[in-house]
């Protein structure tokens, strides 16, 4: 049963998201969801090069500026991210709005800013979070050179 924390990130959760250290969070996502035109969850998955924690409550993620995704937040300017891993496993809810329609660098992503409305934990005791949604992608330059330049407009976003 989850369990409401309030309406900004716990001290381990902003540390996480902030955007420090992101090597050791390489191959590691947070899937977020939104809600279609026929009130479906629509799922997705986001790196963590693709979202910063500004501060406590807000958090900027870069999504594709073509996708459902995109297409749906802007729409509803609702979202939940599920921040889950090893021994933690949160439910961030939010109002997300553009605040980019194209980054400078990577013209096909946006900026989205999303304002926190609610943390949820969700950890049973008797039953530990053992690992979050992995991923892995054969190395290539130009990819990482992609996503090097997600992380650095998403993280200089005033």
């Amino acid at each position: 049963m989850s369990k409401l924390l309030g309406k900004e990130l716990t001290e381990e959760l902003f540390n996480r998201l902030k955007g420090d250290d992101i090597t050791s969070k390489t191959g590691k996502a947070i899937v977020i969801v939104t809600v279609d035109e026929d009130g479906w969850a629509h799922p997705a998955m986001l790196s963590y090069y693709e979202v910063v924690a500004k501060d406590r409550s807000r958090i900027d993620l870069a999504i594709g500026k073509t996708s459902t995704t995109a297409k749906n937040l802007r729409r509803t300017g609702k979202i939940t991210l599920l921040a889950t891993d090893s021994g933690m496993n949160y439910y961030l809810k939010g109002n997300g709005r553009e605040v980019k329609e194209s980054m400078e660098e990577v013209p096909f992503m946006s900026l989205f800013r999303v304002e926190l409305e609610q943390l949820l934990e969700d950890q049973e005791p008797d039953a530990a979070i053992t690992s979050g949604v992995t991923f892995s992608r054969p190395w290539k330059r130009e990819v990482s050179q992609i996503v090097e330049k997600i992380f650095d407009g998403v993280r200089s976003a005033l």
